[in-house]
């Protein structure tokens, strides 16, 4: 057996653990990572960057259907979906070399195996190459993740029901699916698939889909939705699956029938916390099977912390690795706490969603005199240039101090745009930072400004 001695161990390469390990070698630490598939966990190889890959497709799509606006006459479109999934491949292939090329840069050691703890300080890996590693570390990092979980009446088999990684893996596009779950991945995917040809229904349980977002924003999808002909059911459930020939017959709860070729289940994911020794290391775990962590993100085992999707919380990349760079910062003894109160997040449909911090309703229910401001893109002279001209902004504040609490918008490149406000959360700025800071004209950027200024009364342009 061989026998490896480190500072820190992190038991999973995602975008927790990958960070984590770059910041540590960066602070003069020895890391070893270990992890038994892709570096980058689900969001590189199965999630963030394929979709975003596909989502960029589908835009170009959409762009071509209305370029005879601009005068430019494209004569028929032909999709081919084996080089869209090529090219999406390739993306995610490129993405993992400049990570493993990072891996080796910082001279980061990665242990290909599965790795479970024997003690606090011990991890024993079986490599992929079946030799046995012991592992002796300082500090451990748990960061294992999540994975796609089977809700009746649909089990699991990515050959016709898929989870993210299935719908991933298609060789040919389905003419008909069922997406199970209006959330985000269930809305992300049903965009995609819909511009790329397949007719999609949605079912969710739910009275409405994107449930967490600000309700106008759900609205103006499910809207947008119908113009692409997606049917939307909601406070639905699926009873009963059959299969017939290669297509799925779906009984649903309101006596309905729908046959599909293929059916994504987007609902809910379980932390992996299975077979990696918590019990032996004496790690415990919440009333829902994750991982206990207090607010520096340690476990109740002294030198072992947990970060990502194995916490629960948000299950958000880009909050797994904050967590991973707040862990590593705790390791080194700064008492750091990971704070939540501003966390951007994104939606990749068309048109984006975007939004950070209390919505309208969560601020007052927090006992907040809510002020709102509004600017919807049709007033925006760029987004009228570029033909993005639906949705809208929301900032809201305190109306005794300015203090900003939140934001949702949908429309163009909103993704980008909510981090001028995350900014500005983080920093603590009063809205009429925002207001006052002159934006370069013409840009989508303004909106955020003249969405500023209407918090006063004092938009230029909404009309």
């Amino acid at each position: 057996m061989e026998v490896k001695n480190t500072d820190i161990a992190i038991l999973g390469a995602g975008p927790g653990g990958y960070v984590a390990a770059i910041r540590a070698k960066k602070l003069g630490l020895n890391v070893i990572a270990i992890e038994k598939e892709n570096l980058g966990g689900v969001c590189l190889n199965w999630g963030c960057m394929p979709t975003k890959a596909l989502a960029h497709t589908v835009e170009v799509i959409e762009s071509v259907k209305k370029s005879a606006e601009l005068g430019i006459n494209i004569r028929g479109m032909d999709i081919d979906f084996k080089k869209v999934m090529a090219r999406k491949d390739a993306v995610v292939s490129g993405l993992r070399g400049g990570l493993e090329y990072n891996f080796k840069k910082n001279g980061i050691e990665i242990v290909r195996g599965d790795g479970k703890l024997v003690s606090q300080n011990k991890i024993a890996v079986i490599g992929n190459d079946g030799k046995d590693i012991e592992i002796n570390a300082k500090n451990i990092i748990l960061a294992t993740g999540s994975h796609a979980s089977s809700v009746p009446p649909f089990i699991l088999d990515n050959a016709g029901i898929l989870d993210n990684a299935g719908i991933l893996s298609l060789k040919e596009l389905p003419k008909s699916m069922l997406v199970v779950g209006g959330g985000v991945v269930g809305c992300e995917f049903s965009s995609i698939f819909s511009t790329l040809g397949t007719k999609v229904t949605i079912v969710e349980v739910m009275p409405r889909i994107l449930l967490n977002e600000d309700e106008e924003v759900g609205d103006l999808i499910k809207k947008v939705f119908a113009k692409k002909g997606i049917n939307v059911y909601t406070n639905i459930t699926v009873k009963e699956v059959k299969r017939s020939g290669n297509q799925y017959i779906c009984i649903l709860s309101n006596g309905e029938s729908l046959t599909v070729d293929k059916i994504l289940v987007s609902v809910g994911r379980k932390p992996n916390t299975e077979g990696i020794g918590l019990k032996e290391a004496g790690v415990e775990l919440d009333s829902k099977g994750f991982i206990k962590v207090d607010k520096y993100l340690r476990t109740n085992v002294k030198n072992i912390y947990a970060i990502g999707d194995v916490i629960g919380g948000y299950q958000l990349a880009h909050v797994a690795s904050a967590e991973g760079l707040v862990a590593i910062d705790n390791i080194l003894g700064k008492n750091r706490e990971m704070k939540y109160k501003v966390v951007p997040w994104a939606i990749f449909t068309l048109p984006e969603i975007g939004t950070v911090g209390l919505s309208k309703k969560q601020a007052e229910e927090k006992g907040y005199k809510v002020c709102m401001g509004m600017f919807p893109f049709k007033s925006s002279g760029k987004a009228f240039a570029v033909q993005e001209t639906e949705g809208f902004i929301k900032i809201f504040t305190d109306s005794s101090t300015g203090e900003i609490l939140g934001s949702t918008m949908i429309g163009p490149r909103a993704t980008d745009l909510v981090h001028e406000i995350a900014v500005a959360m983080h920093g603590e700025l009063p809205i009429d930072y925002i207001a006052d800071t002159i934006h370069a004209h013409p840009t989508l950027a303004e909106a955020v400004m003249e969405t500023a200024e209407d918090c006063f009364g004092l938009s230029t342009h909404k009309v």
